[in-house]
């Protein structure tokens, strides 16, 4: 067939959803809505595998889930197995496709008592015997059949994840090799939709050959949002820096380059690359820009301003115990004001906590204190003793330590990067500047334990409303040098201990 698709479809698709088919198509919707319209029934050769690599923003999932609803009007497949990387996902994809059954007046099975037979959030069934199924790869299992019938097209959305391990891609690959692939029809059609943000990923592999299995896949060229991208960095009317793109051309009207410049600023420009752009990096290098991050001698007023700890309980040698106040200015820009790191024991670590704390809560009326909890039943007993410790404090969040150190601090390598964090003048400045210069995204780094309470402190700051008071912060003789002296009097009672 055509890599065109044909009038039938596309009429199709702009005559019974013109309120979402409102942009002109790019060639990936088109080479897509042709792979959909050559699917036919009752073959014993099915199609060559599909994978389809487009960047996100890109109406990615949209057309799969409208391919399933054109699917449904035509009856060339008659089961339809979306598998995504949660069941959470998976559902959310299969709602859709029901929405768009419902828009079109496709009825839903019945019973013969006149009920509705399987039209849930996981699973939907037409009174024409067509079937849709959400799978998740968080509980694959095998057998995957309704009625006397097999799936005959499965579809992968949202697979990967970045902050996917070894050992998790390869649970996931056994999932789709051994329980999910070998269910399906003599038939079967294997569509991957994904956009390529893993350089280890089972899209990333089924691209470049890695891939093992699926070994007569058709793959067409990536297609990132921007060819051509070139961005700089530009002070806005705010007087913060973003991002510019000053060249490149969108490859579709419904992400032209205003949104793909917007969506930069939002998400970040090492998210934009990786999950629009397809520029998977390696997780070998550094990603602190260390350069831009600015000294300054006082910041603006602050509306809120976070606490955060990375925990070590080992005196004298080990890991460190790090302290990282951080506040977000009235400018948008955030500010380290102090940060601090020793090795301490555990009651001393405690007594730290509760002293900074107080510090904090003295000094401003807008705060939040947060806590990591390490995995396993030690973390929760440890978490239990740190909220009964500071029970008078409020804005207290202790939260469970998840996924890479990097991907903890993307966002906050991002505004590293951009110049929007900057430190106060202090003698901690030269040491927390160092660590970020040497934080390696594979974690080949010596020590990271201020890198990870700056990025849980900006991770917390992130979200925060701006409160429409102030506090202030000036450097000279007023908080930041009382902190210091109080710090080193901590530690020399800290040595005597």
């Amino acid at each position: 067939m055509s890599e065109t698709a044909s009038a039938t479809a596309l009429d199709w698709l702009l005559s019974h959803f013109p309120a979402i088919a409102t942009h002109p198509f790019a060639e990936r919707h088109r080479r897509l809505w042709a792979w959909f319209e050559s699917l036919s029934p009752g073959g014993t050769v099915p199609p060559r595998p599909r994978v389809e690599v487009w960047p996100r923003g890109g109406a990615k999932s949209s057309t799969a889930e409208l391919g399933c609803a054109y699917l449904s009007t035509r009856l060339t497949r008659r089961f339809v197995l979306y598998v995504s990387g949660t069941q959470a996902q998976a559902d959310l994809h299969v709602q859709s496709i029901a929405s768009h059954l419902e828009e079109l007046g496709v009825d839903r099975a019945v019973s013969r008592y006149g009920t509705s037979k399987g039209w849930r959030r996981d699973q939907l069934r037409t009174v024409d015997g067509f079937y849709v199924a959400a799978y998740g790869l968080d509980g694959a299992s095998r057998g995957i059949k309704i009625e006397q019938y097999r799936p005959d097209l499965i579809i992968f959305d949202d697979i990967d994840s970045q902050c996917d391990s070894s050992a998790m891609l390869k649970t996931k690959i056994d999932a789709i090799t051994r329980a999910i692939i070998p269910t399906g029809s003599r038939d079967c059609a294997i569509l991957f939709l994904q956009n390529l943000i893993h350089a280890d990923g089972i899209v990333a592999q089924l691209v470049d050959d890695r891939a093992e299995f699926l070994l007569d896949r058709d793959v067409p060229p990536p297609d990132p949002a921007v060819t051509g991208l070139k961005t700089e960095i530009v002070r806005n009317a705010n007087g913060r820096n973003v991002h510019k793109i000053v060249e490149g051309t969108a490859t579709w009207e419904g992400q032209p380059l205003e949104v793909c410049e917007r969506q930069i600023n939002d998400w970040g420009l090492q998210a934009f690359l990786r999950e629009a752009q397809h520029e998977v990096r390696g997780a070998a290098g550094y990603f602190f820009e260390t350069s831009r991050m600015q000294v300054v001698d006082d910041c603006p007023n602050l509306a809120w301003v976070c606490l955060a700890f990375d925990l070590a309980g080992t005196e004298g040698a080990g890991d460190f115990t790090a302290a990282v106040l951080m506040g977000k200015g009235s400018d948008g820009v955030f500010y380290v004001l102090q940060a601090t790191r020793g090795q301490y024991g555990s009651e001393r670590v405690r007594g730290l906590i509760v002293s900074y704390a107080k510090r904090v809560r003295d000094r401003f009326p807008r705060y939040s204190i947060r806590l990591p909890q390490d995995p396993g039943q030690a973390g929760k007993y440890q978490a239990d003793h740190f909220g009964r410790l500071l029970a008078e404090f409020s804005s207290v969040r202790i939260l469970p330590v998840t996924g890479r150190k990097a991907v903890r601090a993307y966002g906050y390598a991002e505004q590293v990067n951009l110049g929007n964090v900057r430190l106060l003048r202090g003698d901690w400045n030269a040491a927390f500047i160092d660590e970020h210069r040497r934080f390696r995204e594979d974690e080949t780094h010596e020590f990271d334990d201020q890198v990870d309470a700056a990025a849980d402190a900006f991770n917390e700051l992130y979200g925060q409303i701006e409160a429409t008071s102030y506090s202030r912060i000036t450097r000279n003789k007023a908080f930041c040098d009382l902190w210091e002296s109080r710090v080193d009097e901590e530690e020399d009672e800290a040595g005597e201990d």
